[in-house]
C-alpha cells in the first residue's frame, strides 16, 4: 500500500503526504494514472527577465520539482507526511518553438530506499514541443527528522503577499561588472509561503531566480539593456536550507560551458548564508 491512491489525484488528497502547499504549489489538473507517474498543467507566474524562453528557468524547475515529488509520494510505502527536499538536479531548457500557450508537465519518480527519491520530468507546450527537462534527486525526511533539522523557526509564517512568486527577486546591495556580480538577499517569510508551513525556508527555485536576476545585471553591463540570453543545460545542488530571518549572499561568476558546441558561455551562481553553502547552479547560455 502506498501513501496515495494512484488514480486522478487532487491536491486535497496528496497534500497531507507532501511538504509544499499553495501558493508555492500551483499545479492544476494533477493526475497520477499509475504509481510513480504524474502529470499536471503548469502556470507561468514568475517574470522571465532577460531570458529568451517561455518560462523562467527557475519557475520551470519549481513546478517540475513539485510534480516530481508528488509522483514520488505515490510510491512511498509510508502513509505519513514526508519532506521531499530537492538536493541535486540536471536540467535543460529548449529554445521556444512558438508563443506561450498551455504548458503540460509529466513526471516519473521512484523511491530509492527510505530516505531518497528520484524523478525524471519534462515540460511541453500545447503543440508537444519540449520546453524543459529536469532530473532530480530528493532527500526524503520524516516530519520528526525535518523538525530536528530545522530547530526553532526564525520567523512565523507569512500571510501576504498572496503570491510572492510573481514578483522580482528582492536583491539589494547589487554590484556588477561585465563578468561577475554580487548582492544580498534577505530571506523573509513572505518569500517562502507554502515552503514550509511552520518552518518558512527559502525555496530552491527562489534561490535560482535570485542568481538569474543577478546575472541580468552582468548581462546589462556586458551587452547592453536590450540583450537577452538563452539557457541550455544546467546542474544544480542544494546542500542546506536558508530559514526565514537569515540574509544570504548571492554571487555570479563566469565558468566553462558543459556543452560548448551548443552554448559558448556559462556562469555559476551561488547563494550562501554565512559560511554555509545553500545553493549553486552552473548553466550554459548564449546571448541572443
Amino acid at each position: 500500500m502506498t501513501s496515495v491512491d494512484s488514480t486522478t489525484v487532487a491536491y486535497e488528497e496528496i497534500g497531507p503526504h507532501i511538504c509544499v502547499k499553495p501558493p508555492y504549489y500551483a499545479l492544476d489538473d494533477l493526475a497520477s494514472p499509475a504509481p510513480g507517474l504524474a502529470s499536471a498543467t503548469v502556470p507561468v507566474q514568475t517574470p522571465t527577465g532577460r531570458q529568451a524562453t517561455l518560462i523562467n528557468v527557475a519557475e520551470a524547475g519549481r513546478h517540475l520539482a513539485i510534480l516530481g515529488l508528488c509522483a514520488a509520494a505515490t510510491t512511498n510505502p509510508s502513509t505519513r507526511q514526508h519532506y521531499y527536499l530537492a538536493h541535486r538536479g540536471v536540467g535543460r531548457m529548449y529554445p521556444p518553438a512558438g508563443s506561450l500557450s498551455t504548458l503540460r508537465a509529466t513526471a516519473s519518480s521512484r523511491m530509492k530506499g527510505r530516505h531518497r527519491a528520484v524523478a525524471e520530468t519534462e515540460l511541453r507546450d500545447a503543440d508537444g514541443n519540449l520546453v524543459a527537462r529536469l532530473d532530480l534527486e530528493y532527500l526524503v525526511l520524516s516530519v520528526p527528522v525535518f523538525r530536528r533539522l530545522m530547530g526553532t523557526a526564525g520567523e512565523p509564517d507569512a500571510t501576504e503577499p498572496a503570491n510572492p512568486y510573481s514578483s522580482a527577486a528582492p536583491l539589494v546591495d547589487v554590484a556588477a561588472d561585465p563578468h561577475s556580480a554580487t548582492a544580498k538577499l534577505a530571506v523573509e517569510s513572505a518569500l517562502c509561503r507554502g515552503h514550509f508551513d511552520g518552518y518558512p525556508a527559502l525555496p530552491v527555485s527562489v534561490a535560482g531566480y535570485a542568481t538569474f536576476a543577478l546575472f541580468d545585471h552582468v548581462l546589462d553591463a556586458a551587452a547592453g539593456p536590450d540583450a537577452r540570453w538563452q539557457a541550455g543545460v544546467y546542474r544544480l545542488q542544494a546542500d542546506h536550507l536558508a530559514a526565514a530571518g537569515q540574509t544570504c549572499t548571492v554571487d555570479v561568476e563566469p565558468s566553462d560551458p558543459a556543452e560548448p558546441e551548443a552554448h559558448d558561455q556559462a556562469f555559476t551562481g551561488t547563494l550562501r548564508s554565512g559560511d554555509r553553502n545553500i545553493f549553486s547552479i552552473q548553466l550554459d547560455y548564449t546571448i541572443v
